[in-house]
């Protein structure tokens, strides 16, 4: 996807996934943590699924109470 296009939830899996990754690494450097996963957690997998897979994307905003 070209920078100049927004992306709309219905269409975040259409965003590459070494851009989602690459992103993901800013944030993790941005925020000064530990390589991005510590003690079970791993942002990077979250950021990955939450893009690109539907269903759990809808069950990570229903526990975070958002709406669709």
């Amino acid at each position: 996807m070209g920078k100049s296009q927004l992306i709309h939830n219905n269409e975040f899996h259409l965003i590459n996934k070494d851009e989602i990754r690459k992103a993901t690494g800013k944030l993790v450097e941005s925020l000064n943590l530990a390589a991005g996963s510590t003690e079970g957690f791993d942002i990077y997998k979250v950021v990955d699924i939450y893009f690109t897979d539907l269903d759990k994307r809808q069950k990570i905003n229903s526990l975070l109470e958002i709406g669709e």
